[in-house]
């Protein structure tokens, strides 16, 4: 597991951090490694086009107006 490492270079197990936090900062931790999550997938799953490796991209920028 990864160990945090303070300003006083000790370091701290994950482990310890987690038990430290209240159960409703774990609930918005475990909410938002689920959302993350899913985008992950989402964005996986979602197939991207391919550019022939000759063409430039090319910049398009909005109108501010």
């Amino acid at each position: 597991m990864i160990e945090r490492i303070t300003q006083n270079r000790a370091s701290v197990p994950a482990t310890q951090i987690w038990a430290d936090l209240t159960t409703e900062c774990q609930a918005r931790v475990i909410q938002f490694l689920a959302r993350l999550a899913s985008k992950l997938v989402t964005q996986e799953s979602v197939p991207t086009p391919r550019r022939s490796a000759d063409v430039d991209p090319v910049l398009c920028l909005e109108d501010p107006a």
